[in-house]
């Protein structure tokens, strides 16, 4: 009677004899080299490991994996940032590794200026409105923003002006880090 196989040993029977070429060899180390990156990050960005101890253990990844250039870790952070995030840890890290973050730091500053604002002009809008409308005024009158059809329409506006302008920057960053 025949030998019952499971997949994983056909798999490996028919996979025994292939060789990964040179470039995929590089691909794979390049993965792995980038899944280690990101977990520092993360680590970092959820208040695991100080700046201190970051840069110590990048060095020590980097020494140990052959890492020549921080273009992953730079690719990462700037992956990282987002409009809606505190992004002060990551722009730290720009700046710690040379490169210059201004712009976008200005951009999400912007952002957060143009939400706030907005915000408040939309309060104001509806607390006028239900003044006028239906004789609803004081100051425990607080209007749900996020129930607002009209707010939700403004955010998107303003989101998008602005994920523009960060796509931008996050690019010029990224040119000028590939041209060092």
């Amino acid at each position: 009677m025949g030998e019952i196989k499971s997949t994983l040993d056909i798999v490996l029977e028919k996979t025994k004899n292939l060789k990964l070429s040179s470039e995929e060899i590089k691909e794979q180390k390049n993965k792995e080299n980038e899944m280690r990156v990101k977990g520092l990050l993360q680590k970092y960005q959820d208040g695991m490991l100080s700046m201190e101890k970051f840069k110590n253990d990048y060095e020590k990844l980097c020494n140990d994996r052959d890492l020549t250039s921080d273009t992953i870790l730079i690719n990462q952070i700037v992956d990282r940032l987002e409009l809606d995030e505190d992004n002060q840890a990551l722009l730290g890290l720009l700046k710690t590794f040379g490169m210059t973050s201004t712009a976008l730091e200005s951009v999400s500053i912007d952002y957060q200026n143009a939400y706030q604002s907005a915000a408040q002009n939309r309060i104001e809008q509806l607390k006028n409105q239900l003044a006028t409308n239906h004789s609803i005024s004081g100051s425990a009158v607080v209007p749900n923003l996020d129930a607002d059809e009209q707010w939700c329409k403004d955010v998107q506006r303003i989101r998008i002006r602005f994920e523009e302008k960060l796509i931008r920057e996050k690019g010029k960053l990224l040119k000028d880090n590939l041209e060092q």
